[in-house]
């Protein structure tokens, strides 16, 4: 069957239209975090419900993360020079944590690992426990990989 360019025409107005309207609220893109379960509520007027973190402070988590690329190389460089890990080492770390309304990072853990070096990913998971994400209304639930090159 051939399309017309009528009916291609018509289908992108379609779909143009269809993404435009939207109907649901703007957040429903932005991840969901749930109270820490303090009973508190927090200070940020939560109604209980589910609260949502501003894309522009999402944004800030991911480049924190990402300035600590080249500490996270040095993890292994260092398991080679300690003669932990070879020249031909690579691969990636997962990690999944809970960064806290103080901003620190908590519960990291390696959910994947294809490094398979325990020193590599102990140092990994300790870069992530020391870093500042900022202050938070709310805790998140976050995930970020590290990868690595052969030296």
């Amino acid at each position: 069957m051939r399309m017309t360019t009528w009916t291609v025409a018509g289908w992108l107005a379609l779909a143009l239209v269809a993404s435009g309207c939207g109907g649901g609220k703007k957040g429903d893109t932005t991840p969901a975090v749930s109270d820490d379960g303090d009973g508190d509520g927090g200070d940020d007027g939560d109604d209980g419900g589910d609260t949502l973190v501003p894309p522009e402070r999402m944004d800030e988590i991911k480049r924190t993360l990402d300035g600590r690329r080249r500490a996270a190389a040095r993890c292994l460089s260092e398991a080679v020079n300690e003669g932990k890990a070879t020249r031909e080492a690579r691969g990636h770390v997962a990690l999944a944590f809970v960064i806290g309304r103080d901003g620190r990072a908590r519960n990291v853990q390696v959910v994947r690992s294809s490094i398979k070096n325990p020193d590599v990913e102990r140092c990994v998971v300790g870069l992530v426990e020391q870093a500042d994400f900022g202050r938070l209304s709310v805790d998140l639930d976050w995930s970020y990989t590290y990868a690595f090159e052969s030296m």
